[in-house]
């Protein structure tokens, strides 16, 4: 499994209020309802970054984007069908593109959950 985990700022020109109006009403969809785009995830998360979160290292964020896909081949495509321009067009709309940060895991080690049991 591929996971993008992305840290977003919100575009300087808007609100967090505006900036998660936009994230959730309208770049969400454009992924969601895109079948090309849609069919290459496994899931797609937003995180509000929660009030007092700055204490946490996250001052100056508004949200964290994380995507799975089954494999690199997955994760290859979705970036590069000719529907993801129209995501990235978007992005620039809302997001303080200069000021995202980006990294793309692998299978995760799990050490807590309820199916991990011993």
């Amino acid at each position: 499994m591929i996971t993008l985990h992305a840290l977003l700022v919100r575009h300087p020109d808007l609100t967090h209020e505006e900036f998660l109006a936009h994230w959730h009403g309208v770049h969400g969809p454009l992924i969601r309802d895109d079948p090309v785009l849609a069919r290459h995830l496994l899931s797609y998360h937003q995180h509000p970054v929660a009030p007092g979160a700055g204490t946490l290292g996250l001052d100056g964020f508004d949200g964290v984007t994380v995507q799975t896909f089954v494999d690199w081949d997955a994760f290859r495509a979705f970036a590069t069908q000719p529907e993801s321009w129209a995501m990235n067009d978007d992005m620039a709309t809302f997001l303080d593109v200069a000021r995202l940060r980006v990294s793309v895991t692998e299978d995760p080690v799990v050490v807590v959950a309820p199916e991990a049991t011993a």
